[in-house]
Order: structure tokens, then sequence, then C-alpha cells
């Protein structure tokens, strides 16, 4: 298999520099370490057996855990780019102690959990075992184990569309952030619109002077409901996106920062309400007559969802790039 590797350009070896280079990459390591064949068993494993291509893979791979940086032996990548993690092979010299087989499979799941990789391979000579990770058990070691790692197509096939697509958008962070900020405001939009819908007459009982002296309608409700909405998501921002510049800038800063913030968030929905072409849509009358009362702050709202979500989507891109990202 060394030959064939040679062949194919996966592999090079220099028997008189003790110097064997791991190709595409590049990695040079030295020949006469004690772990390096068992590595290089490993790594040709995972191209001829498993049929991994050579290029989603790295040896010596950088990992940080905490403020320490280590290197794991091999990583296996999900993309050719080597950016999603799949499998952390950890590689050690033939006729270790059991105990030195268990450390050696802990020390695999250390690197699990640093890069998020799915699965651990753990190989000493004729010692092999092999783990999914599950998410939340780092430390589980029965349950887990499986018979082998999964082959490059098992890896591809196991994948459904709808994974395909959230590991995409989970690789980028501003789209993903803002599908995620859109959602809450969405959310808070229609919890409070229910709301409103259901307890309209005990609103109405308790603003009749408004709506009599100051000609208050169904559009200063919606209103409210908008502003609610993009208060909670701001809120929600402060909390979970403080990765942000719009987030974390210094406490002076921080009310001008909100103000503007909470302006891109309210004007799309509050310029498509004040401009509905049905004269009649925001009176109470209307309101009353419509099978589905709700429908009055919805509508409006919905057609507003794609120039709020630019909207969010052109904030965090420009708070990104004023982090240097």
């Amino acid at each position: 298999m060394i030959r064939q590797a040679q062949r194919d350009r996966y592999l090079f070896l220099n028997k008189k520099q003790d110097k064997v280079s791991y190709l595409p990459q590049g990695k040079t390591r030295k020949l006469s370490n004690p772990e390096e064949s068992v590595q290089i068993q490993a790594y040709l494993s995972l191209i001829y057996k498993f049929g991994y291509p050579a290029e989603h893979i790295r040896v010596c791979e950088k990992v940080k855990i905490g403020s320490s940086s280590r290197e794991a032996d091999i990583i296996v990548y999900e993309d050719a780019s080597c950016k999603v993690p799949l499998i952390v092979v950890e590689c050690k010299k033939a006729g270790i102690s059991s105990s030195e087989f268990y450390e050696a499979i802990d020390q695999g799941f250390s690197y699990a959990a640093a890069t998020h990789a799915k699965y651990v391979w753990t190989i000493a000579g004729k010692k092999s075992a092999a783990f999914k990770v599950i998410s939340g058990k780092i430390k589980e070691r029965h349950k887990n184990r499986i018979r082998r790692i999964p082959t490059y197509k098992q890896s591809r096939k196991s994948k459904t569309v709808v994974r395909r697509k959230w590991e995409w958008i989970r690789n980028h962070a501003i789209l993903g952030d803002t599908l995620l900020f859109s959602i809450v405001l969405i959310i808070s939009t229609l919890l409070l619109s229910k709301a409103a819908a259901e307890y309209h007459d005990w609103i109405y009982e308790r603003t009749t002077f408004l709506w009599e002296d100051y000609g208050m309608n169904e559009l200063w409700i919606y209103n409210l409901i908008i502003s609610l909405a993009s208060l909670f998501s701001l809120f929600f921002g402060a909390l979970f996106m403080r990765s942000h510049r719009m987030f974390g800038v210094q406490k002076g800063k921080k009310r001008i920062m909100l103000f503007i913030i909470g302006m891109i968030l309210l004007i799309p929905a509050w310029y498509v309400g004040t401009s509905e072409p049905d004269a009649l849509w925001w009176t109470l009358d209307s309101f009353r007559s419509r099978e589905y009362p709700i429908w009055t702050y919805l509508w409006p709202y919905i057609k507003s969802i794609p120039f709020q979500f630019f909207a969010v989507y052109a904030l965090i891109w420009l708070a990104s790039k004023a982090e240097g990202r």
C-alpha cells in the first residue's frame, strides 16, 4: 500500500533522510518516530480503505484546548477546505498497555470536544477502537462505540438535504445570525399580535378616550406590537450575539447604538403599516368584521419581513466589518 501511495502522490518516503511527507498537505515528519508507522497505516487506510480524499485529511493538526495548543495526529474533514472536522484519529505505537490505550481514547475525545468532530478513531498497532461522539455526553465510551468509522460515501449519504443546508448556514455566521434574529422578531410579533387580538376588548375598554378624542385606530396597536417585538429582539441580541460590535460598544455609546439598531429594526415594519393602500384596513369596524382579527396585524408585518431581513443582515455585516472580520 505504501508503494501505491507513493505512485499516487499521497505519500513520499525518504529513508536516507529519515523523513516521511504526507501529500498533498506537504507535512513532513521523522520516519523513525515510534508512532509514525501507525500514523502512516491510519493515513493510508483512510484513503484506500475508507475512501476519503487526501485533500480532506490533515496530519499533526493544531487544536486549541483552553489557552494551550496541542496537535491531533490526524483530523479528517468533511470538506476539501478543511473547515468542518469529521473524524479525530489518535495514533499510538504498537504494544502499549490497555491503560495507555484508554488514555489515548480520552485524548482523542478531548480533541473531538475542542473541534466538534463527530467521530473518534484510536489505533495502536493491531488495537483499534472507533466511537461516535454524542452531543452533551463527551465522556460516554460504551453506548457510542461503533464497529468502525464510516466510509466517505457513508458520511455523505448520512446527511439529509435539511442537514446539509443547516451546516451551510452554520458556516456562514452573518446569515445564521440574521436568520436567528429574524426568527425572534417574527415569533415575538406573532405572539404579541395574538395577545392583542384576544384581549382587544379589554384594551379598547381602557383606551376608549383615545379612540374617541385622539383618533386612535388599529395602526396604533400595530406600531406598539412591532416596537415591543423590536425591543425584545434587542434584548435577545444583547444576550446571545455579544460577538458583534453592535452589542459590545463602550458604555457611553451604547444608548446611541441601541437607538440606531431599534430604528433599523422598526422602520421597515412601520413604513409598510403606514403605507397600507386599503384606507379602511386600520378601522375598528374592519377589525371586528374579519374572521381572523389577528390578520389585521400580521398581514402588514409579513410584507415587511424581506425588508427587515435585509436590514438586519446589513447591520450585522457592517458590525462584523467594523471588527475586521
